[in-house]
């Protein structure tokens, strides 16, 4: 007989709590729906009566929180994903094979179902990196996803975007499968990990390329932070760490810096600061741009000042939205954000330019953090407003 359960709010904050210590998960970042439906089939499944024993249950047995985790990942992912990435990641390759002494080493984390490593391997391969001159580490804190990635075998279909000669360097087809190479399932080593715990890469390790996607918008601020700085001391000086669409968080800028031309995903070390000599001080002029009038050789050079303030960048997302340039709006949102991680205008001008985004946890992750930010600002009293003096 079907049970109805019925689960007090008390109940369920017990839950999403235990969810949010154990793997960093924001609970914003799930819609409450998915969450009660997954728990009330967990109930069933484990023929429990009542929602207070399956939260007593959960708090004692760390496979039934294993288990809970992996129903409510969602294993979204794709052979080369965002295409420029790989693009990047290519020249990369071939421009690195020249200095770098030793094997490359190289993390996807996480890695969902695989997808994301072997096309790395594929990649690597065909930029003319040997086999043995580059190794894979893939994690994820999923065991259904990694035993489809150890599996290495895909849908028919799942190839069918890719170019003629990265597909044939992933795999074969057979009997309506595609079937990774068996060399480069050599290059990954995949293991379960909980990205959201501070030992989850191992001590000492380095790497020369770090993969971390669509995975900081999911994360609550302590487990960002640890995230955070456990990639940056993963990853080795002059390295690069790859990001998701929307994982400019403030976290990571504290420690990175944004990689240009792939500002958009692709970062490096922040540096030191350097310490000023004794009795100089140190003084930074603001940035400009030179601009030279060519018509003319005699002309005078003038200056335009780089916008300094999120309220400038976003005074210029505006103006490029009111030009119907999408991509430019877009960009100047993210240098607003940079400067300013709470900036409420860009984040929600942001929200709007990616309301046809594919992908829609990515849409609720945004739509998640633009209610953080709101909330913390109604804690605090302050209202954030947009440059032209309204409310945001």
């Amino acid at each position: 007989m079907k049970n109805d359960f019925q689960f007090e709010p008390q109940t369920m904050e017990r839950i999403v709590d235990r969810l949010a210590d154990q793997a960093g998960i924001d609970p914003a970042s799930l819609e409450p729906s998915r969450i009660t439906w997954t728990v009330e089939r967990r109930c069933r499944q484990l023929d429990i009566a009542g929602a207070l024993d399956y939260v007593a249950l959960l708090e004692t047995s760390h496979d039934e929180m294993d288990n809970l985790i992996d129903s409510l990942v969602i294993q979204e992912t794709r052979f080369f994903r965002d295409p420029q990435v790989f693009d990047h990641l290519r020249v990369w390759a071939q421009q690195t094979a020249a200095g770098c002494a030793g094997p490359l080493r190289i993390l996807s984390a996480p890695c969902s179902t695989g997808q994301e490593a072997y096309s790395l391997a594929a990649v690597l391969r065909c930029a003319g990196r040997p086999l043995n001159e580059f190794s894979i580490d893939a994690f994820d804190i999923s065991p259904s996803a990694l035993a489809i990635a150890q599996r290495g075998v895909y849908s028919a279909g799942a190839l069918d975007h890719v170019p003629d000669e990265l597909r044939s360097a992933c795999g074969t087809l057979r009997d309506r499968r595609w079937e990774m190479h068996e060399e480069l399932r050599k290059c990954i080593r995949f293991d379960r990990r909980n990205l959201a715990r501070e030992d989850a890469i191992d001590t000492g390790a380095t790497y020369h390329l770090i993969l971390c996607r669509n995975l900081f918008i999911y994360l609550h601020a302590r487990a960002r932070a640890a995230l955070a700085a456990m990639l940056s001391k993963a990853l080795v000086p002059g390295g690069r760490l790859i990001v998701g669409a929307g994982d400019r968080v403030a976290e990571i800028n504290a420690l990175f810096v944004p990689l240009r031309p792939a500002a958009g995903f692709g970062f490096v070390h922040r540096p030191a600061p350097k310490a000023p000599v004794a009795g100089i001080p140190v003084t930074a002029p603001p940035a400009r741009i030179r601009i030279v009038h060519r018509e003319k050789p005699a002309a005078r050079s003038e200056t335009v000042p780089l916008p300094a303030t999120a309220d400038e960048f976003y005074r210029r997302a505006v103006d490029c939205m009111e030009r119907g340039n999408a991509r430019q709006a877009e960009r100047r949102c993210r240098q607003a954000l940079y400067l300013a991680p709470a900036h409420l205008p860009a984040l929600e001008m942001l929200e709007r330019l990616w309301h046809l985004h594919p992908n829609p946890r990515i849409k609720r992750a945004l739509s998640a953090r633009i209610e953080r930010v709101r909330l913390q600002s109604a804690n605090t009293g302050a209202v954030l407003r947009a440059p032209d003096g309204g409310a945001a």
